[in-house]
């Protein structure tokens, strides 16, 4: 990293983003905000704000552990925490998985915007977690996403990575959903790798 990347990065991180305009793809929520560095053929190269998750961590990343968490999740926000209250979390949803040779291990997280309450989960897997300042590079598809689809747009957003002479974390990654299982049509889905 340049020293002028470092600077832009730090100064992210210290400086509040004022005026964003949300994209599209967050459909009027507070989807977590970040700056287009650069738009190539096929990714985005971002820079994330530090932002704050509620998050489930995952022993493995199977499908079904990954649907136990999300479920956990939706089932805080509709009132299953001490207040017994309703929380509004916007989307995306992330499943982070760190690859360790055969062996995948993770987590799924929702953001909290600022400023938003959060009651103690019922459930103890359920965590706050923050996300430092990041710069990421996106690849975004549409459909209901699986979990091949999820991988194929890995490999391609890597390769992509590699040919436009830029490093990357090598073995972890974020699958970003931005729709609701039921929204079927517009959906929103997004590969995340981060810039070493």
């Amino acid at each position: 990293m340049t020293l002028a990347e470092l600077l832009s990065l730090c100064a992210l991180c210290m400086v509040p983003v004022t005026g964003w305009d949300a994209p599209w793809f967050c459909h009027g929520h507070d989807c977590p905000e970040f700056t287009v560095v650069h738009t190539y053929e096929d990714f985005e190269e971002r820079l994330y704000s530090a932002s704050h998750w509620l998050t489930v961590e995952l022993s493995s990343a199977s499908v079904e552990e990954v649907k136990k968490a999300l479920y956990s999740l939706y089932e805080f926000t509709r009132g299953e925490n001490a207040d017994n209250e309703d929380v509004d979390l916007p989307w995306p949803s992330l499943i982070q998985v760190e690859e360790d040779g055969d062996a995948k291990r993770g987590s799924v997280s929702w953001p909290v915007p600022v400023g938003t309450h959060l009651p103690k989960p019922n459930d103890a897997t359920i965590r706050e977690t923050d996300m430092p300042a990041s710069r990421v590079y996106v690849r975004a598809f549409s459909g209901l996403a699986s979990e091949a689809d999820g991988y194929e747009n890995l490999a391609k957003l890597r390769a992509s990575v590699e040919a436009a002479g830029k490093t990357f974390v090598p073995h972890r990654f974020v699958a970003a959903g931005y729709d609701p299982p039921l929204r079927l049509i517009n959906r929103h889905n997004e590969i995340w790798i981060f810039a070493e």
